[in-house]
């Protein structure tokens, strides 16, 4: 890939608990290590992974986002994507990965739905 930058960006959610990342660029295994870190780091109870910035994504990707999700839902904490475009959602289904996350069409819908069930 020409331009092979992945830029993180970090915020609070819309609720206590919850934080938002926001990718920016490739997930690719040339640029990965910051995401893997930033996740594993994260003590959040709910982590939105923004994905409208990201423009592909290649097999070492999902597996940092596998990773990510597994490690925090072992330890009662959730991974969630959103906002995730049609190049990268056909990756992840014709891998069988998109079955593994809750998908959510924005960042405000995963932030309300979400917010709504813990509110439960």
């Amino acid at each position: 890939m020409p331009n092979d930058h992945l830029q993180l960006d970090v915020r609070d959610g819309a609720i206590p608990g919850q934080r938002v990342v926001a990718l920016t660029g490739v997930l690719t295994i040339s640029n990965l290590s910051a995401f893997q870190d930033f996740s594993y780091a994260d003590k959040s109870e709910t982590l939105i992974v923004d994905m409208s910035g990201v423009a592909y994504i290649d097999s070492a990707g999902l597996g940092s986002l596998i990773g990510a999700h597994v490690s925090r839902e072992r330890e009662a904490r959730r991974l969630v994507l959103a906002a995730v475009n049609d190049r990268v959602k056909l990756v992840m289904t014709v891998s069988g990965v998109d079955r593994l996350f809750q998908i959510y069409a924005s960042v405000p819908e995963a932030e309300k739905t979400l917010g709504a069930a813990a509110g439960s």
